[in-house]
């Protein structure tokens, strides 16, 4: 071999290595070098995707419990109400009773101190 194929040979040998470290990249991918890398961040992303389906479904979960418990409790308060409400029209209705019976005594009391007298100033 002549000096001119040699150092033709070394030009194109040097312009292959500059190619070669220019698309490294591309390179190891297509020969499976970096495939590691790029499956590893597809994991991690797979795994964000999966942690924020987890917490959606965690948020969702939590705001039906809150909206059943919250309902629950409109109907007890809505049922203590009509109880309170009922009982409280029954003790109005004994004590409009209570006030004529109370009525009836004090006109009775007043009718038999005009008519014989109060008592306690007989006893003594």
């Amino acid at each position: 071999m002549d000096l001119e194929t040699i150092e033709i040979l070394q030009f194109i040998g040097t312009a292959i290595i500059g190619i070669t470290i220019w698309f490294k990249d591309t390179i190891a991918i297509k020969l499976g070098i970096k495939q590691g890398k790029q499956n590893l961040e597809k994991e991690a992303l797979l795994n964000l995707q999966k942690n924020l389906d987890i917490y959606q479904e965690m948020v969702t979960d939590i705001d039906l419990r809150y909206k059943a418990k919250i309902a629950d409790l409109e109907i007890s308060f809505k049922t203590s109400i009509k109880k309170f409400e009922s009982e409280l029209q029954q003790l109005q209705e004994l004590n409009k009773k209570l006030q004529d019976i109370i009525s009836k005594q004090t006109r009775r009391i007043k009718y038999y101190n005009d008519k014989y007298g109060d008592i306690e100033q007989k006893t003594e």
